[in-house]
């Protein structure tokens, strides 16, 4: 524990708060305790939903709300959580109850508890600031080193933009292959709006659709 509050610079003020996000709720039966992490995963679920949904308003100003609400769904699912979770190895310090002893390896479904509520430990002892701290080095890394193109469907996302508009087509094209290196074109309505390139000719799409996405909602 002092371990994992030392690598984010956090000097507790309420040290048994932290005791509280790691006790799962077997151990709190065995050990007749009424306090166990379920209050501080609800409160840290918020708190993670509020501080992503913050951070991506304010960096991804090009974004609509369509597309926000696909990246906030992508940085705050569970297998997001768990990975974060692992990464910073909060399974070793989770006390559970005999019942739980048995298994091999402690359940996807703990990891993610056990992370919201440590977010919401830090939240009641250090506040926001911090909470974004650690959101950013953890599941809002996770997201950003894959890059948008691998998280966001952006030919879905331009397909779902141009079906607003009448008579609406895309079409893709491809003007160039070098070596391996794939250069495509987007045309919305016949008309070029985009262009991509990449080492697939799935990747240039991706990244002609990209382009051709901000250009558009850019100009709306």
């Amino acid at each position: 524990m002092n371990s994992l509050l030392k690598q984010f610079n956090i000097k507790p003020k309420n040290y048994a708060i932290y005791e509280e996000a790691f006790t799962h709720s077997s151990y709190a039966h065995d050990t007749r305790q009424t306090i166990d992490y379920e209050k501080l995963e609800f409160l840290g679920d918020a708190v993670i939903e509020l501080l992503v949904s913050e951070h991506l308003y304010k960096k991804y100003k090009d974004m609509d709300e369509g597309a926000l609400s696909k990246a906030r769904i992508v940085i705050v699912q569970s297998k997001t959580l768990v990975k974060a979770a692992k990464v910073l190895n909060l399974e070793r310090m989770i006390k559970i109850g005999d019942s739980l002893r048995g298994l091999n390896q402690i359940s996807d479904n703990i990891l993610e508890d056990v992370f919201e509520a440590f977010i919401g430990a830090v939240y009641l002892d250090q506040g926001l600031i911090k909470c974004q701290t650690i959101l950013k080095q953890t599941i809002i890394h996770l997201y950003e080193i894959h890059s948008l193109n691998e998280n966001l469907d952006y030919k879905s996302m331009l397909q779902e933009y141009a079906q607003k508009f009448p008579k609406h087509s895309i079409t893709y094209k491809l003007v160039h292959n070098v070596n391996g290196d794939y250069w495509s074109e987007v045309y919305v309505n016949s008309k070029k709006s985009g262009i991509g390139h990449g080492s697939k000719i799935k990747d240039a799409e991706m990244q002609a659709a990209k382009d051709a996405y901000k250009k558009l909602v850019k100009g709306r």
